[in-house]
């Protein structure tokens, strides 16, 4: 029994690794204003759930401090959800990229540590952070029970959720950095793919595929991607007045796994997460010796044929740098020239447009479904933002990953040296590394200007041909009377490209400048990552808010001006004046020329802030590269 009792606890709680990791991580200044900053996002949370609830006041019921109460805890409950899908993969990403970095795998296999030491130290040792950020809001969970209106069920349903998720997370970071799939590249990858596929899921779910399924007063059942997302499961769970689970009795048609899919979502989820971790634990457990030994002739051979050699590595002839400034063409030029980034970067245009085509075609012939109460070109428009909305956000995260590593790379594999020693400007440097970058994605951000063009150009040439479908017909209630006004116009407006175009290109340019300059503060990449995400995601959720409500609520001299500057609640307004621009459909041809007028004034704001950025990186930039010469 003793040796058993020794063997368990060498295996995780005494495990060399776990104690190294958590030991050097608990003494870091980052780490402690990331554990600050945490509990600062969740009582904000609280704050304003009680602020927008009834829970705040001099004559406050029990009743009214239940419901406030049950608000601010689903509040609460999906903000530690979206939080740690966000921190998750930023932290255990450090599993992927500093063990390809420091060879440490190689060092580790030397050790008298067994297969499984290694791995587990690697997860748990880094989830640790992750546990105890989770473990710190308890009290704020328990201050809610207090309230009434929440059960504690629900408050183990939420932990369960989130710790399942981080779990996931790193396990899935552990797999591929024990089968040395990439490196930083793989970093980016990883994060962009779970933060597109919780938002890409969780709108689809929520504008097209819950409306099949209604459940009467405003309700809807759950879906079979119900149990394959986190915050779905959640909403199902704590919000099962709008999102109802199905009976046993209803899905008596379906299989066992559809019923059990349907009529255990949270159940499903915890067993699907935990028997994939475990799986991938396993066997990463089994095959960690054998890839310690080196790629295999397979290996070898696809990684000649897909030009996935070794860094450093010359894969041309050297060629003539064309333009003024040689760091811009560097950027536009040199970048993803690999097989898999160009892969990467066309599948993304021609998977786009495939989409977008194909969305458009199915409205056309009338293969979308028809719901009751929402009309097909409402129905088409909702699916047309989520497409939008989607490409936007990938985009949006290429530009902060590749930006914030701009600098800081080239300061780890000494690039950055070299170049000081040339007659190149500080000033030549950062704006060129600026205008290489905008270059590079300008074939991303093609991606949705193009869709919305198309549709756009399909509306020109319905309204020629007496298209049924290219026309939209709003009703709107006058402002002064109560007679109902009825405007027919286009399905897209003409001009909706250019406005979108004036939007994006100068966010994605902010995005950049982010980057950028937390790049060139930051020892790494991953310390310049996480504040730039941060920065621009609080950029996009207050300007977005506000200017989203302002548009619905305000005349468009106001809301469409501050709407325009969040591409992601812009897009509503771009794409559907109509519902979404309060006082649109009583004077649309003004409304439409102030909308231009609206998106050229958040285009030269950014641009503004983007050259006082610049600008301060020009005037710092000596002071900063001396200061981390030698530290990274």
């Amino acid at each position: 029994m003793q040796v058993l009792t020794h063997w368990l606890w060498r295996l995780l709680p005494g495990n060399p690794m776990v104690v190294r990791i958590v030991q050097g991580g608990s003494v870091r200044m980052r780490d402690l204003w990331l554990r600050m900053g945490y509990l600062g996002a969740l009582i904000l949370l609280v704050f304003i759930g009680l602020m927008a609830g009834e829970g705040m006041g001099t004559n406050v019921s029990m009743s009214d401090l239940a419901k406030a109460g049950t608000k601010v805890f689903a509040v609460i409950a999906y903000g530690q959800v979206i939080l740690v899908c966000l921190l998750a993969p930023l932290f255990m990403a450090s599993a992927i990229s500093q063990e390809q970095s420091a060879k440490t795998y190689d060092i580790l296999l030397t050790t008298p540590l067994t297969n499984m030491q290694i791995v587990l130290g690697n997860l748990f040792g880094r989830l640790f952070f992750i546990l105890s950020l989770l473990a710190s809001g308890l009290p704020l969970f328990a201050v809610l029970l207090i309230f009434g209106g929440v059960r504690s069920s629900s408050v183990f349903i939420a932990f369960a959720v989130a710790a399942s998720t981080a779990i996931f997370v790193g396990a899935i970071a552990v797999f591929m950095s024990v089968m040395r799939v990439g490196g930083r590249k793989a970093v980016f990858a990883f994060v962009i793919s779970i933060a597109a596929y919780l938002l890409a899921a969780y709108l689809i779910d929520l504008i097209i595929i819950r409306k099949f399924f209604p459940a009467g007063g405003g309700a809807f059942f759950t879906t079979l991607l119900t149990p394959f997302h986190p915050l779905l499961v959640l909403e199902a769970s704590i919000s099962s007045s709008v999102y109802q689970i199905r009976s046993e009795d209803a899905i008596s048609q379906y299989s066992f796994i559809t019923r059990y899919l349907l009529a255990q979502p949270l159940h499903a989820y915890l067993f699907i997460t935990s028997f994939i971790s475990l799986a991938l634990i396993t066997w990463c457990a089994i095959v960690l010796r054998n890839v310690g030994r080196g790629s295999s002739k397979i290996v070898l051979y696809l990684k000649e044929k897909l030009r996935m050699r070794p860094e450093g590595e010359r894969r041309r002839k050297p060629r003539n740098v064309t333009g003024r400034n040689p760091i811009a063409w560097r950027e536009s030029h040199t970048r993803g020239n690999a097989f898999n980034a160009v892969v990467s970067r066309y599948g993304f245009v021609i998977l786009g447009l495939l989409l977008a085509i194909g969305w458009l075609g199915s409205y056309h012939f009338g293969k979308l479904p028809t719901l009751a109460g929402m009309a097909p070109q409402e129905f088409f428009l909702n699916g047309l933002y989520v497409i939008l909305l989607m490409e936007v956000v990938v985009i949006t995260l290429v530009a902060i990953y590749m930006s914030a590593g701009c600098v800081s790379k080239e300061r780890e594999d000494g690039t950055l040296d070299l170049l000081l020693t040339t007659p190149m400007t500080q000033k030549q440097y950062v704006w060129g590394k600026l205008r290489g970058l905008v270059r590079f994605l300008a074939i991303l951000i093609s991606v949705p200007v193009l869709t919305v063009a198309i549709i756009s150009a399909y509306s020109i040439l319905g309204d020629v041909f007496g298209w049924a479908t290219a026309s939209y017909i709003h009703n709107s209630r006058q402002t002064n009377t109560a007679a109902m006004r009825t405007n027919e116009a286009l399905l897209m407006l003409p001009e909706a490209a250019l406005i979108f175009t004036l939007v994006l290109v100068p966010f994605v340019a902010l995005c950049i400048a982010a980057g950028m300059s937390w790049s060139l503060k930051s020892k790494g990449v991953l310390g310049a990552v996480i504040p730039s995400v941060i920065i621009i995601g609080l950029i996009s959720l207050v300007l977005g808010f506000c200017g989203f409500n302002m548009a619905m609520s305000t005349p468009v001299i106001f809301g469409a001006t501050v709407n325009s500057f969040s591409p992601t609640t812009s897009i509503l307004m771009i794409i559907n004046p109509w519902d979404y621009v309060q006082g649109f459909p009583a004077a649309p041809g003004f409304s439409r020329g102030f909308m231009i007028f609206s998106a050229s004034i958040a285009a030269a704001g950014y641009f503004l802030v983007v050259v006082a950025m610049l600008n301060a990186m020009v005037k710092n930039f000596d002071q900063t590269v001396r200061k981390l010469s030698g530290t990274g």
